[in-house]
């Protein structure tokens, strides 16, 4: 049998740990069945051509903004921040919050500095080609003078979703922060501003961080074949920079360590790390704590451990101190949902053509989120996936060497170029492999013999590339010394002896990013840390009165066709029926499966508990892979029904709670 034909055979073992079951987030694949999931893989037309004037730019070697913009000068590539339509009744606190990071940013990029609020403001539904459009901008390289390099999204991922910030990113330098109070909006721009301000200093110091658990191939792989080559050759490439490189692998890369690195003594400026992330069920408890958080060396591995995932094998939010010194780090985390989740699964619409929420809504990583956020001073940057972290990208030579990318990232960013500069070079990537592989499926639809290992390394490394995000602002750069040189023309001081520390930032007010907030606040008393509300007097007048007459009556309308839907969908609730089936030919399956399909599996679960279950065979035996489908099916059914049920009942006691008040 030659290598290709045993390749081809090799099941392959993916990042992500499902911490309720103790088992992988996605069951092993081999390249074959990887390679039919590509031929069913589908490009937006206009994202596409996006993605080829690229590819084809960079081979005249553009990075991202127009010939003769300088990445590293914000006065020449500009700066903007990109609020959601509809945030319009938060933004005057939000904008509040991060007033010092914007009144630094417009002094730094003077007329090239915008605020798309307003009707210039993100609107729902709203594609990257139409938000451009209207602001002026084409395809083509970053222009300033339009819309600039460096952009900042103030927003959920419901709200400005991930897939805007995907596509905007093939052509800007795109950054997102989110956050859950005022004061952590205030505690970032707070933790940004000081790093630049003071020209305070950190040692040039990177630290790569690999878990190798035994028995597990991802992490074996990503040790082995990205880590610690990697680490080697950033230490040989950065030595007459003067960067100090450590590195943690296999048995050093445990809890403790990690948490030693992430606000402990040994905090570096840089951090890379490599591990499974952790995954939850939707609807799971820790889902909205722990998902993308990381999984050690603690872990015994897969086969010595079959249960559910122990805290005491991560390092989540949670385990971040209070008393954590994070200020000035940027931090690289190579697992799954490291930088956080979408709602609804893309491998599964890519594999199965039918969307799958695996979360209530989109997220971002809570430990990501808390990194920036830190009341001390946090990170001024994350970089992450959003979506799985398709370990193998990096190994399939004819896809190309993956290590590189990351290789020439990591080396821009340690010689003075912002974040958002620096992973240019990811979406480089995913321009390149994303043109290459769709001209490949084309060829393939026409009656081309596809090359079944190559397809697979072309896919899983699109996969990857396309889903590095970062999390904070893209102009933010690594605050380390300069050992008496000079940058951009400016004296830079030696090295912080002891990592600096910012003050907590309390914000008096009620209201939070969740619920529409208050008219901005007073102007903050520095001194005291205080941004105080200014007092609003709400009376009501008699119009008023009669406006929520109305209202009540109206009110009362609602609630009894609610209560009606709402006996309704119990009654539909009773039975629970999920069918699964299959086709050899997908091209002749209409609407209607049980006319255009074979069925496999069939469940069906009364309200009572009583379940019926018809189980598919092959051969004589159960066909374990099929079966395996659609239990995960039923699981999710049940998971969404139950959800709508809880979101229905919700809604209606707070519908009731509002009639009673009105």
């Amino acid at each position: 049998m030659t290598d290709e034909a045993s390749l081809l055979k090799q099941t392959l073992t993916f990042n992500g740990i499902n911490g309720a079951t103790g088992g992988y987030l996605l069951d092993p694949l081999t390249p074959k069945e990887i390679a039919m999931i590509a031929r069913g893989e589908s490009f937006e037309k206009e994202h596409l051509r996006e993605l080829r004037h690229r590819y084809l730019r960079a081979a005249q070697t553009h990075l991202g903004v127009k010939e003769g913009v300088d990445p590293k000068k914000i006065q020449e590539t500009g700066w903007g921040v990109i609020f959601a339509f509809d945030d319009r009744e938060r933004l005057p606190a939000l904008k509040e919050a991060l007033s010092e990071l914007l009144n630094l940013r417009q002094e730094q990029a003077g007329d090239l500095y915008k605020e798309y609020i307003g009707v210039d403001a993100y609107r729902p539904e709203e594609t990257k080609t139409a938000f451009l459009a209207r602001h002026g901008m084409g395809p083509g390289p970053a222009d300033p003078d339009k819309v600039p390099y460096y952009l900042m999204i103030v927003g959920d991922p419901e709200t400005i979703p991930y897939r805007f910030q995907y596509q905007l990113d093939v052509q800007y330098a795109v950054g997102r922060i989110y956050f859950d109070s005022l004061e952590e909006y205030a505690q970032y721009a707070r933790s940004v501003v000081e790093m630049e301000r003071s020209q305070k200093r950190l040692p040039r110091q990177a630290v790569f961080f690999a878990v190798q658990n035994s028995d597990d191939p991802a992490t074996q792989m990503s040790a082995k074949h990205l880590v610690q080559p990697l680490a080697l050759e950033i230490a040989e490439d950065q030595k007459q920079n003067q960067w100090q490189v450590n590195s943690f692998l296999a048995e050093q890369a445990t809890k403790a360590t990690l948490g030693d690195l992430l606000g402990g003594e040994q905090t570096p400026a840089l951090l890379f790390t490599a591990s499974h992330g952790m995954g939850f069920p939707n609807g799971n408890e820790l889902q909205l704590r722990h998902q993308g958080a990381l999984l050690c060396q603690d872990w015994p591995g897969p086969v010595a451990w079959r249960q559910s995932i122990s805290e005491d094998h991560y390092f989540s939010a949670d385990d971040l101190s209070t008393d954590a010194r994070l200020l000035g780090l940027i931090a690289f985390h190579f697992a799954c949902y490291g930088a956080g989740t979408p709602r609804l699964d893309d491998f599964a619409h890519q594999a199965f053509r039918e969307p799958v929420a695996i979360a209530p809504h989109a997220f971002i990583a809570p430990l990501t989120q808390k990194l920036l956020s830190h009341p001390k001073g946090g990170a001024l940057a994350a970089i992450g996936h959003v979506e799985r972290a398709w370990g193998y990208s990096f190994m399939w030579e004819k896809a190309g060497a993956q290590r590189e990318v990351f290789r020439s990232s990591l080396k821009r960013l340690m010689e003075g170029h912002p974040v958002g500069s620096a992973v240019e070079y990811f979406n480089e990537r995913y321009a390149e492999l994303s043109t290459v592989l769709s001209s490949e499926l084309e060829e393939i639809e026409f009656g081309k013999t596809p090359d079944e290992l190559a397809l697979a390394g072309m896919w899983t490394s699109n996969n990857d590339a396309r889903s590095y995000v970062i999390v904070g602002d893209p102009a933010v750069r690594l605050p380390v010394s300069d050992e008496g040189h000079k940058n951009d023309g400016q004296q830079t001081d030696s090295a912080e002896t002891e990592r600096p520390t910012i003050s907590t930032i309390v914000i008096h007010s009620e209201a939070t990013v969740e619920a529409p907030l208050q008219p901005p606040p007073a102007q903050p008393d520095t001194s005291g840390e205080v941004i105080s509300p200014a007092a609003l007097d709400y009376g009501l007048t008699d119009s008023l009165r009669q406006a929520r007459d109305r209202l009540t009556q109206s009110v009362s309308q609602f609630a009894d066709k609610l209560g009606k839907t709402l006996e309704k969908a119990v009654d539909d609730a009773a039975t629970l029926e999920v069918y699964t089936y299959v086709s050899d030919d997908m091209s002749q399956v209409s609407r209607d499966f049980a006319s255009s399909a074979q069925l496999r599996a069939f469940t069906r679960i009364r309200v009572d508990g009583d379940t019926e279950v018809c189980i598919p065979e092959r051969s004589r035996e159960i066909d374990q892979q099929l079966w395996a489908i659609h239990l995960d099916m039923v699981q999710q059914a049940q998971t969404n029904r139950a959800e709508m049920i809880k979101a229905a009942a919700s809604a209606a006691t707070r519908l009731l709670e509002a009639l009673k008040i009105v």
